[in-house]
């Protein structure tokens, strides 16, 4: 007699466009058990459930694979362009840097302290912000995208197993 392992999944997912306002959450757990006796027979007896918790209840339970696919293909893109913008102002670093030099560089000063005053200057300390918001979006949208790819997962999981419990009923 063999006993498979259990699988507690949770899944939390945070889109304003599903779930208003609030946050909700989807935990998914399914426990199976298979007993294999004798050369043909075998058994799975499990349980299931979903609940939601959070202001828009049950948004995530009203979601099938194909609008999470949807929506994870909508937060793709968005954090593919947001990666793009953030990788833009990555490499116009240097370029806002050397313009900035240029600008203070009167002849006056040692490379060191044009690179003081380069640093301290009020038009790239703005720059370095937009680079910093560039990069926390982008990171924002890849982890509301990798939160559509586990949801996805873990409610095709569930519908299987939903579908293997119906087989042997």
């Amino acid at each position: 007699m063999e006993k498979a392992p259990s699988v507690n999944l949770k899944v939390s997912s945070q889109e304003p466009g599903v779930s208003g306002p609030g946050a909700a959450t989807a935990a998914v757990s399914s426990v199976a058990s298979a007993t294999v006796s004798g050369a043909a027979s075998a058994t799975v007896s499990g349980a299931a459930s979903a609940t939601v918790s959070g202001a828009a209840s049950a948004s995530t339970d009203r979601l099938g694979l194909e609008d999470i696919v949807h929506l994870a293909n909508k937060v793709g893109l968005d954090y593919v362009s947001a990666r793009k913008e953030a990788e833009r102002l990555e490499l116009l670093k240097n370029t806002i840097r050397s313009r900035i030099t240029i600008r203070l560089d009167d002849g006056s000063h040692s490379e060191a302290k044009l690179r003081r005053l380069m640093e301290t200057d009020p038009e790239y300390e703005d720059f370095l912000m937009k680079l910093v918001s560039a990069r926390a979006e982008a990171e924002k949208l890849r982890v509301r995208y990798e939160s559509y790819k586990n949801l996805f997962d873990a409610k095709r999981s569930l519908l299987s197993y939903q579908k293997a419990e119906m087989k042997l009923l």
